[in-house]
């Protein structure tokens, strides 16, 4: 087990989600609701390089509602470009408690040099948050190094710069998601404010697909993505965002 190697990363996490339309002051029924998250991350990421597997654990803790400051952030971000400012933010989902364990392995499937890198998923997700399972592969074209060689092997025949293209289909299990249904306070509780959904109008089966081109320097990462999930809630609409990110390497 000498060639193990683990990756040990902070991080802070801020989401917010709307429904489809931002311009309607009211409950929108049928729709997901107006829901905010901020958070801390702390992960694990340990390679065991003779199994060809990568174990990636995780903790969120942080909070959701009012208190994680989403309604301004979005605002502020809707007026300095001059979008349309989201109304509705008054009837989202009530402040709870983040406390959230994911785990995530991913397994090399096959690796042919500088041509691509197939490997399989599975994750769970338990907590306060969310509470998933589901399972997937990751697909990689074109020049890329594989990750599950120890740096040893890999610094002999590694490439200075990665430029591949990645897909990444996940079929998802869901069974709790407190920024759809609200979080453990808000269901304690008899009455509370906000909007939140049932269990009932929840689709318990979702799939999510990432495309990207993604550029790799030893010490900079450019990525361009394309994510794609089906419709959260019965009934509601599939959601398409894209992405573009820089990271460095300190």
């Amino acid at each position: 087990m000498a060639e193990d190697h683990n990756v040990y990363s902070w991080g802070l996490a801020q989401y917010m989600f709307t429904p489809s339309r931002i311009d309607i002051p009211d409950v929108q029924h049928n729709d997901r609701p107006y829901a905010g998250a901020l958070f801390a991350i702390h992960s694990l990421e340990s390679y065991d390089y003779q199994k060809k597997v990568s174990v990636t654990t995780e903790m969120n803790i942080g909070v959701i509602g009012p208190l994680s400051l989403a309604e301004q952030t979005q605002t502020w971000v809707h007026r300095v470009f001059n979008f349309t400012i989201p109304e509705g933010w008054k009837n989202q989902v009530p402040n709870d408690v983040v406390l959230n364990y994911n785990i995530k392995m991913e397994k090399e499937m096959l690796y042919v040099l500088n041509k691509f890198l197939l490997s399989g998923t599975i994750e769970t997700y338990a907590g306060t948050f969310y509470n998933a399972m589901g399972a997937g592969f990751i697909l990689k074209l074109g020049r890329v190094n594989n990750i599950f060689e120890s740096r040893i092997h890999l610094s002999e025949k590694k490439n200075k710069s990665q430029l591949y293209v990645t897909l990444k289909p996940t079929v998802r299990a869901i069974y709790y998601n407190a920024l759809l249904q609200g979080g453990i306070i808000t269901n304690s509780k008899k009455t509370h404010k906000g909007y939140i959904l049932n269990k009932d109008q929840i689709e318990r089966i979702s799939v999510f697909t990432e495309v990207g081109l993604i550029y790799e320097r030893p010490k900079v990462t450019f990525s361009l993505k394309q994510k794609m999930r089906t419709a959260p809630v019965k009934g509601g609409n599939a959601i398409e965002v894209g992405n573009i990110s820089i990271g460095f390497t300190i």
